[in-house]
């Protein structure tokens, strides 16, 4: 067995690999996209070459996301507020004089920052999903509510918005079964 074969099988032939080959062809065929003419390589066992990112940039990503592209563009507005509130959480907190109040407010801040960067990068998906808008507004106002409220009260100290983070994890949860239905 030569390097190249060893390579060959660590990139391509084993079977996870193989799995995650399928998986995504079965994606690029249900989304519509269809791969190229498949080719044989020459000297090794027969296994079929996809140029699947070549197809991808040729089609562009608001083509295959369709109407539900603003998912994406309010996903990227959520990260970015994501990255800005956990700097400015991090800066803002670090001049708490009471030690037990400032470990408290960083936890509020670190979950809340958590949530929101998560639930950001999961907005990305939302042109996936089967019922997009619903799922993407549920999703929206639940992380507007959880993380919002707990910034709040990771910055302030105050309670009074502590039911309307309930309300938000319960969009939350709602938003993340819509996906199972």
């Amino acid at each position: 067995m030569t390097a190249g074969d060893i390579l060959d099988y660590i990139t391509l032939g084993n079977p996870v690999s193989k799995g995650i080959i399928a998986s995504s062809g079965a994606i690029m065929r249900a989304i519509g996209l269809r791969p190229k003419n498949s080719q044989i390589r020459d000297g090794g066992p027969s296994m079929q070459s996809i140029n699947v990112s070549e197809e991808l940039s040729r089609v562009g990503l608001y083509r295959i996301v369709g109407r539900h592209y603003n998912f994406v563009r309010l996903a990227g507005l959520g990260g970015a507020s994501a990255i800005f509130m956990g700097a400015y959480c991090k800066y803002y907190l670090k001049d708490v004089r009471d030690p037990k109040e400032q470990v408290e407010s960083q936890s509020f801040a670190d979950i809340a920052n958590r949530i929101h960067f998560l639930h950001s990068f999961a907005l990305m998906a939302m042109p996936l999903a089967h019922y997009p808008v619903f799922t993407g507004i549920m999703m929206t106002m639940g992380t507007l509510l959880f993380s919002g409220c707990m910034y709040y009260r990771a910055l302030t100290g105050s309670k009074k918005l502590q039911h309307y983070t309930t309300i938000g994890g319960f969009c939350l949860i709602g938003a993340w079964l819509s996906l199972v239905v």
